[in-house]
């Protein structure tokens, strides 16, 4: 977030660049990162992506009562004060410059569309057994596949989130990402944050099925992050900001439905409450947790996809009572171990 200068000491990345007047005049420049925090981000992340020889790793904390980004780390990282350890791998800035397609945490975004629209409801239910244009589960269904909205999620079923998605239509869809921002540019006090690559492509009902659970569509994780916050926030736009003081705009009402942000903080409880591996795994004594992993695949360099690598992720919500701090971490390519 910081950034760093060049040689003749002229601002390139980060804050460096975009208020390199303030700097020059001996301007405070406070910025909203917790040090003690951000400081322990990195040392798990950093932990993380050695222990599965990842090819890298990102982090982000956000405040959700005032859209202060609490911690943002992106590993491979630089040294500012030496050039030597400058590449082009590291100078990215994963969390705002990196577009990715984010897998499964898109399905509860996909179900909170549906509800806010009156297009589903919690009682609904959708057969899971077989596939459905080409489009299956990675686990074998459960009982008789017959699955409510809940199920669908804490099972992270491919097909029923396609089935939603399919029955929501790619208008909604469509509208409901604009709503969320997931067309812009997010109006960070970081000039090189990039634009989500969304969907440049066809757009029909295969499309629409695929992007429900997060194949298809490529966003930045802070826009993830964003949305998350801002649907927990009772349906209002929070918007991310480094520097105290900055960034004053307007928050705005994005949900119709005044319940689902509950809903959809309910479904996030459930995956961490009902689950066999997530749940074990995030749960920590005393916090309220609830969250979403989430698993994708990697576009390569021809605009195809490895076979071989994924993107995992996973985006927490505490308390999950009283929503305060959204968390997502992703790993890039981590290995068998």
């Amino acid at each position: 977030m910081v950034g760093y200068v060049d040689i003749d000491g002229i601002g390139r990345s980060g804050i460096e660049r975009s208020l390199e007047n303030n700097l020059n005049n001996s301007e405070n420049i406070f910025l909203t990162i917790d040090i003690n925090i951000q400081q322990a981000v990195r040392n798990e992340l950093e932990k993380t992506i050695q222990k599965y020889n990842a090819v890298s790793g990102l982090a982000v904390v956000l405040n959700i009562d005032n859209g202060h980004i609490l911690s943002s780390v992106s590993l491979p990282d630089f040294d500012p004060n030496n050039s030597k350890t400058f590449n082009d791998k590291n100078l990215i800035n994963r969390v705002v410059q990196a577009n990715y397609e984010m897998g499964s945490t898109f399905k509860p975004l996909t179900i909170a569309m549906g509800y806010d629209n009156n297009i589903i409801s919690p009682e609904m239910k959708f057969d899971v057994k077989n596939k459905i244009k080409g489009i299956g589960d990675y686990l074998e269904y459960e009982g008789d596949g017959i699955y409510d909205v809940e199920k669908i999620i804490v099972k992270s079923s491919n097909i029923g989130t396609a089935k939603i998605a399919k029955k929501i239509g790619s208008r909604t869809q469509k509208d409901f990402f604009k709503k969320i921002g997931f067309y812009n540019k997010i109006n960070l006090e970081i000039l090189e944050t990039a634009k989500p690559l969304g969907n440049k492509y066809n757009w029909g009902e295969l499309e629409t099925m695929t992007i429900g659970y997060g194949h298809g569509f490529a966003i930045t994780p802070l826009h993830l992050v964003k949305a998350y916050a801002s649907i927990a926030n009772n349906g209002f736009e929070v918007n991310p900001k480094v520097v105290i003081g900055e960034n004053k705009l307007q928050s705005k009402k994005i949900l119709l439905n005044e319940k689902t942000s509950e809903y959809f903080l309910k479904l996030l409880k459930s995956v961490v409450t009902k689950t066999k591996f997530t749940g074990p795994r995030v749960r920590i004594e005393g916090y309220e947790i609830g969250g979403k992993t989430g698993t994708a695949m990697i576009v390569n360099e021809k605009g195809g996809y490895y076979k071989d690598r994924d993107l995992t992720s996973f985006i927490g919500i505490f308390p999950i009572s009283d929503p305060k701090y959204v968390v997502l971490t992703i790993i890039e390519y981590p290995k068998v171990i």
